[in-house]
Formats: structure tokens, C-alpha cells, sequence
């Protein structure tokens, strides 16, 4: 493959400075965007998970009486009640009562996977900004420093103190795309182990009302 020329090397760098490829005054605007989005989805979550935590409290009082050996159908009639996301699985579940306890725990299953999926909306872009706004940020640094120091090929009056100024304002962005990135990264993974703590709280609870639905058909 034939190297390019110094002249030829110095007009490809020229085209690239020219170019809108290294225009980043979007940047900061961009960081910003996702912070507010962010922030939304960040305050959602947490309220959506806060609500569920007390809609579950009704659904756990009503399985420890089933274990205690309160009555069967009643209870599949107070689940159907229930609002919250353990209640909407056991009640999906148990429509399948009829066919048997090992039918129930498959469609359990089927419809924990369902809910699990349902949680983690949102999750994947807390995931994305806080993995890629470094990084943006630090793309629009580049882009102010190589303003800057175009400038002062441009400006020789200004001298050093345009270049210094110029790359303070570029550090901006790097700063910001940390700003962004961090408080993400804390949201993701807290709202991660929020997910799996209602996974585990729904798979205890179907455990126990499949142990109540097999010693019923053992009775039987």
C-alpha cells in the first residue's frame, strides 16, 4: 500500500479540519439531552419499583394465609384483585389452575421472564449513557482543542491566552460527560438489583402458593 506524501498527509488534515466532522459545538447541548432524559427515566424507575414494594405487601399477607390454610379458590379470587407485579404473574399463572401445579409453574416462569423484561425497560439506555457520555464528552474536548489551536494559527494577536481559553472551554465537555455518565452508571446499578430483589420476592411467593396447590392435589 503506498504511503501518502507529506504534501498530501498535510491537505487530507487540512479537508478534516474543514470538515463539520470536528464541529462540536453540539456537544454540550447533546450531554445535556441526555441528562434530562436520563434524569426522567432515573425518577420513573424508582417510582414505579417504590409503588410496587406496596402493592406487594397485600399479595404477601394474602400468601402466608394460603399457607396457613386459608381457602384455595378464595385466595385466587382476592389475586385477582391485587394490582402490583408478583400479583400479575400468580394471577396469570393460576389461570392454568385447572391443568395441574406443574402447568402453574411453567407458565409462572413464562410470565416472570415477561415481567422481568417489562422492569428493565429503560435500564439499557441508563446503561448506554453512562457506558458512552465519557466519551462524547471527550469527543467534543478534541473538537475545542483543535478549535483552539486553529484559532490561533488564525489570530496570532491573541497569542497563548486564546489557546488557554479555548481549552478550558473544551474541558467543559469532558466534565459534563462525567456529570452525565456517573449518576447513570449509580441509577443502573441500583435499579439492576431492584429488578432481581422483585424477581426473587415473586419466585418465593410462587413457591409457596405451588407448594399450597400441590398438597391440594395430593388431598384430592
Amino acid at each position: 500500500m503506498p504511503e501518502l506524501s507529506s504534501a498530501e498527509n498535510s491537505e487530507l488534515v487540512q479537508r478534516l479540519l474543514n470538515s463539520r466532522l470536528l464541529h462540536t459545538d453540539w456537544v454540550l447541548y447533546f450531554l445535556l439531552a441526555l441528562f434530562v432524559i436520563g434524569a426522567f427515566v432515573v425518577a420513573w424507575k424508582i417510582a414505579y419499583f417504590v409503588l410496587n414494594a406496596v402493592r406487594s405487601r397485600a399479595l404477601k399477607s394474602k400468601v402466608d394465609g394460603l399457607v396457613r390454610g386459608s381457602p384455595l379458590d378464595a385466595f385466587m379470587a382476592d389475586v385477582q384483585e391485587l394490582p402490583g407485579i408478583e400479583a400479575g404473574v400468580l394471577r396469570q399463572a393460576l389461570a392454568f389452575s385447572d391443568n395441574g401445579a406443574d402447568v402453574v409453574e411453567q407458565q409462572m416462569d413464562v410470565e416472570l421472564a415477561r415481567s422481568k423484561q417489562r422492569m428493565e425497560l429503560g435500564l439499557t439506555f441508563l446503561g448506554t449513557v453512562g457506558a458512552n457520555a465519557p466519551f462524547v464528552g471527550l469527543y467534543g474536548t478534541v473538537g475545542g482543542i483543535v478549535k483552539a489551536f486553529r484559532d490561533l494559527s488564525a489570530e496570532t494577536e491573541a497569542g497563548l491566552s486564546s489557546v488557554i481559553s479555548g481549552i478550558a472551554e473544551a474541558l467543559v465537555a469532558t466534565a459534563i460527560g462525567l456529570i452525565v455518565a456517573i449518576p447513570a452508571v449509580v441509577a443502573y446499578n441500583y435499579l439492576q438489583k431492584q429488578v432481581k430483589k422483585t424477581v426473587s420476592a415473586s419466585q418465593g411467593l410462587n413457591k409457596q402458593v405451588l407448594f399450597r396447590l400441590r398438597a391440594a392435589e395430593e388431598t384430592d
